[in-house]
């Protein structure tokens, strides 16, 4: 084998690649547009969230205990103070909004709450579309509540529907501390500690972090599982239509022959596409992965808290290039056998069927980073780069580095020798047109 004809070969179709303008586009223009139109989407997502508002309807206010008008009514729990000082229970809606405070680690960002009442809880209201949750309050509630017995509160939502589920959720949360508001009182009247019901306190260690902490923990979770599968499958594309057009769009053009016929064996025919392909696979996740840098150094900027490791991102930038030698051999073994550019876009698509769900398991909640999963191609590799760029402390992910690297080692050699045969067999370099 020599490798200046390999080297030869591998520019020559570097610069048919980088003369297609619609290749070029696809790979590095289009990440352009998409990664600033995602952040726009974003940014508007996140103001019409804020902007409107969750109505919520509610059956039987009449029923709640009311202000006190009296300066002498104390409304929650009394640690104390003067004897004149009356306990009641603490109303639940003043000046048409929700009284209660939030419980600790869960104070409400987002759109305001509209209260509107209704006659009855008739499900017309919900699917209707006039409110997003109802709230009903039964017949003779503060008797009931002052007598010591339990009493229910009903609230219903729209089903499949996402803006009802977070009312829904919304109402219960403020539902929840009105309730252990009461619970106090009840306690309290009753001359009981109050933490008399609560033999055991349990701290949450999520509940008990700020609400900003909160989510930026939460974006961190979700951008560490995205990041390696969108550099998968920008990986993929990167390496997908150039080995399209290396094969089957040469058959098209009909230069497949004159490169068959010239003195460059077979192997090296090979070798040159599959370094060509791969290194322009390759180009595509680094300029993806330089366009995610300068995402996330822009929301440093605004949260205090680190998101990714830099570290990390640089070691996904770095193994992203086994894997585009690994789509580049499969796309090129693949593309060979097809007669013309959309077949060839046909058979490449169990590629994706087969590429998604290794991603998909990768994401699983609960999946971490073992020795038997490191040996599964894309899976180990997307489960690797998942712990390098989580800033949290952990065990060392570098150990799997080897078993992620020698299966993907052991499927590029596999896929080349299949890529080698198929261009040794003339049935398939010469199948005629459908």
């Amino acid at each position: 084998m020599r490798w200046s004809i390999v080297r030869l070969i591998g520019m020559r179709e570097l610069r048919d690649l980088l003369r297609d303008r619609r290749t070029l586009f696809l790979i590095l223009g289009l990440p352009v547009l998409l990664y600033p139109v995602f952040a726009g989407v974003g940014l508007l997502f996140a103001k019409s969230l804020a902007e409107q508002a969750t109505i919520i309807g509610i059956v039987g206010r009449e029923n709640l205990p009311p202000v006190p008008a009296s300066p002498d009514v104390s409304l929650g729990v009394v640690a104390g103070g003067p004897s004149m000082v009356r306990v009641t229970y603490s109303p639940l809606i003043e000046n048409d909004e929700f009284l209660p405070e939030p419980e600790p680690g869960q104070r409400e960002i987002g759109s305001s709450i509209v209260l509107r009442d209704l006659p009855t809880d008739d499900e017309e209201f919900l699917s209707s579309r006039q409110v997003d949750a109802i709230l009903v309050i039964p017949p003779k509630f503060e008797e009931t509540l002052k007598s010591d017995q339990q009493v229910e509160i009903i609230v219903r939502g729209r089903d499949g529907d996402e803006s009802s589920k977070l009312a829904v959720q919304r109402l219960t949360r403020i539902l929840r501390s009105w309730a252990r508001d009461a619970k106090w009182v009840r306690l309290t009247l009753a001359k009981l500690p109050a933490n008399f019901a609560e033999p055991i306190k349990i701290t949450d260690p999520i509940d008990s972090k700020p609400q900003l902490k909160r989510t930026t923990d939460e974006l961190r979770d979700s951008l560490v599982k995205m990041i390696p599968f969108l550099l998968i499958m920008w990986t993929l594309a990167g390496a997908l239509h150039p080995a399209i057009d290396m094969t089957a769009g040469e058959k098209e053009r009909g230069t497949m022959e004159t490169l068959l016929i010239s003195p460059a064996e077979r192997l090296e025919i090979v070798l040159g596409k599959f370094f060509a392909t791969g290194l322009f696979g390759y180009l595509s996740a680094l300029w993806n992965v330089g366009w995610m840098a300068i995402g996330l150094t822009f929301l440093r900027f605004f949260l205090p808290f680190e998101i990714i490791s830099m570290s990390g991102l640089l070691w996904c930038a770095f193994l992203a290039a086994p894997l585009a030698l690994l789509f580049s051999a499969i796309c090129i073994a693949l593309g060979v056998y097809a007669r013309s550019t959309k077949e060839g876009q046909y058979y490449l698509m169990p590629l994706f069927l087969l590429t998604m769900p290794l991603s998909f398991w990768a994401m699983a909640p609960g999946v971490r980073l073992s020795w038997d999963l490191s040996l599964i191609p894309v899976t180990g590799m997307s489960l690797l780069q998942q712990r390098l760029m989580s800033p949290t402390p952990g065990p060392s992910a570098l150990p799997y580095l080897v078993p992620v690297l020698f299966s993907l080692f052991v499927c590029i050699t596999a896929a080349l020798w299949w890529a080698v045969r198929q261009f040794h067999r003339e049935e398939v370099l010469f199948r005629e047109k459908a």
